[in-house]
């Protein structure tokens, strides 16, 4: 059966889970949430390691999925297999599932997700329906932000001042992975002020300005794929927003790390579970970190490590020198990171991956 995703949440308490799920959706945060709670609701922390599989659908083929399935749990009442990017599996591919999804083994409660459910493909979801669930997520509507903003200041502990969740969602937009970075920005922000941590609009205007919400998501874009021009707009965004340099080099620096590690993952030949082990990201951002990873050498992103860790020190050497040396002159650190940013684009332009 179909069912509510936010009532999917609500029911999940205890022992609720269910043997089946079929999760999907475009709203990816959502998905990979629900998936969180789901993890949170079957297993017990202490024997998670041994009763937890996740599997990616193209890789694993039904056989190691319905070998996962079939396994009982140890020490433990009951065990989850997740099987991630599901609707790579064509009719032909599901079809040796429906014995086991028509009969599930109720020690095991098998998670599909998959950013939609094919009803075309009618004996599976036939078969399915009787004893699971499926479940869609689709990106919420203008709406529907406050009321998401503020679920997660509660998670938080925050306390947001009236109308300041429309203010954010009128800043932000409707892109749920940046509002909720927008909320760990503000929950850093007030993090000083002690047990009431309330958000104000002046907070809001401080922490979550649109240009340099925006800009920034565009620089490390820009940087990752190489375009020149794109990260050069962005960066002067931030400057004219007197973003802090030393702040936009850190986003930088992280961008290129991940970049270096997911490019490593991949030269090995590593999955895209283990992609997502080494990085520590969310699904959602794992997929979009490996495609841009892609487009690079390791030679480049090494090049391009050596950049912002040159620029890093140079800054913050001077800064240090300028503090105790009254009169000493003005640091241009524009200059210095338009320069980095050029650096950066054409070594990762300049060094692709075969």
């Amino acid at each position: 059966m179909a069912a509510d995703p936010f009532e999917l949440l609500g029911d999940l308490a205890g022992d609720g889970a269910r043997p089946l799920y079929w999760i999907c959706g475009k709203e990816r945060l959502l998905v990979d949430r629900a998936v969180t709670r789901i993890k949170e609701a079957v297993l017990d922390e202490r024997t998670r390691d041994f009763n937890y599989d996740l599997l990616y659908a193209k890789e694993a083929g039904p056989g190691r999925i319905l070998g996962a399935a079939r396994t009982l749990p140890m020490m433990a009442r009951r065990r989850l297999v997740v099987v991630r990017d599901a609707d790579t599996l064509d009719a032909k591919g599901l079809e040796p599932l429906i014995p086991f999804v028509s009969d599930p083994a109720r020690e095991t409660c098998l998670v599909f997700v998959a950013e939609a459910a094919d009803m075309t493909k009618k004996k599976f979801f036939t078969a399915f329906q009787k004893h699971g669930v499926i479940v869609k997520f689709d990106p919420l509507k203008e709406r529907q932000l406050p009321g998401f903003l503020k679920d997660e200041a509660r998670a938080r502990k925050l306390k947001l001042d009236p109308n300041v969740a429309e203010l954010i969602a009128e800043e932000v937009g409707a892109d749920l992975g940046q509002l909720v970075d927008a909320m760990e920005r503000l929950e850093l922000y007030v993090a000083g002020r002690g047990a009431e941590r309330r958000v104000t609009e002046a907070d809001v205007e401080a922490v979550v300005a649109t240009t340099r919400q925006r800009s920034v998501f565009e620089l490390l874009d820009a940087v990752s794929d190489g375009q020149t021009g794109r990260a050069l707009a962005a960066l002067g965004s931030l400057q004219a927003a007197r973003e802090p340099a030393l702040k936009t080099l850190a986003l930088l620096t992280r961008q290129v790390r991940q970049l270096l590690v997911a490019r490593e993952v991949l030269d090995r030949r590593g999955s895209r579970g283990d992609l997502g082990q080494a990085l520590g990201l969310p699904p959602f951002l794992v997929e979009k970190i490996e495609n841009q990873a892609r487009r690079h050498s390791a030679a480049g992103l090494r090049a391009m490590h050596a950049a912002v860790y040159r620029v890093d020190y140079v800054i913050k050497r001077v800064e240090y020198a300028a503090r105790r040396l009254e009169g000493a002159p003005k640091v241009d650190d524009d200059r210095r990171m338009e320069a980095l940013v050029l650096e950066l684009t054409r070594a990762g332009a300049g060094k692709r991956a075969g």
